[in-house]
């Protein structure tokens, strides 16, 4: 069930501080109490663009990547991925048949690039307001709260030192072998919380975050706090939409 046609319904009157946070969860909830969440167990998290505002320089991580490519002979028209990450795992075979050892270098090198971005971004990284609140008010309604990220750990608790106050499993690319929308990822994060893919929904940014819930049969809703805009979210099949993540605990509440 798509939320798009929901969203255009006026939201309450602005008030102030928690007062605020807490009348447009509850108008929110009297739209979704009955559209079949209540037997969710738990809410996993996308961080970047969902919990928090990270303005990670894309465009310069790209540009250092391919740069780093090339000097190593790879020609780039022979890769197939999109995603940094996965193209560089995609390039580090390639040259493991020729040398090892600069197989080795190339991986330890774009990775360095990809967290001395990253970093420079957190250093400037806030979480989106309310977000720290909502955690906590899932966390005592008994739900369990999950926050997955393809960003480096360090990074995020830059951003947000105290994390591990506020969920129950927080996992970056640092703890898998392979990052969402692989399923690895939150299969891990599942098996962390105790809780399968049906008793589960994710909330993200990204329709990466969308396919990658859908590739273990979670719930899925998008916030339109990133770069994704509603038709975008409606095309990869999200669930529901949601202006921001503080919107969650609005539609879970009994």
């Amino acid at each position: 069930m798509s939320f798009a046609c929901l969203r255009e319904a006026p939201p309450p009157k602005a008030l102030c501080g928690g007062q605020a946070l807490r009348r447009r969860q509850g108008y929110w909830h009297l739209i979704f109490k009955s559209m079949g969440l209540q037997n969710v167990r738990a809410v996993i998290f996308d961080f970047d663009g969902t919990l928090a505002v990270l303005n990670i320089d894309f465009s310069l991580m790209r540009e250092r990547i391919m740069a780093l490519i090339r000097r190593f002979g790879v020609d780039e028209g022979t890769i197939k991925e999109r995603y940094l990450l996965e193209m560089i795992d995609e390039v580090y075979p390639m040259l493991w048949k020729e040398n090892a050892s600069s197989a080795e270098e190339f991986y330890e090198r774009a990775h360095q690039i990809l967290h001395e971005v990253e970093l420079r971004a957190a250093d400037e990284g806030r979480l989106i307001p309310g977000a720290g609140e909502t955690l906590r008010m899932l966390r005592q309604q008994g739900l369990k709260v999950g926050i997955i990220t393809r960003n480096c750990e360090e990074a995020v608790r830059r951003v947000f030192p105290t994390i591990d106050e506020y969920c129950d499993v927080f996992m970056s690319r640092d703890s898998v072998e392979k990052v969402k929308p692989h399923p690895d990822h939150l299969n891990s994060v599942l098996e962390a919380l105790q809780v399968s893919g049906e008793e589960a929904v994710i909330v993200g940014d990204h329709t990466l975050d969308i396919q990658a819930g859908k590739r273990v049969g979670m719930k899925t809703i998008g916030v339109l706090t990133g770069r994704i805009k509603r038709e975008e979210f409606n095309e990869a099949g999200a669930n529901y939409i949601l202006r921001d993540a503080t919107e969650v605990w609005g539609l879970l509440k009994e």
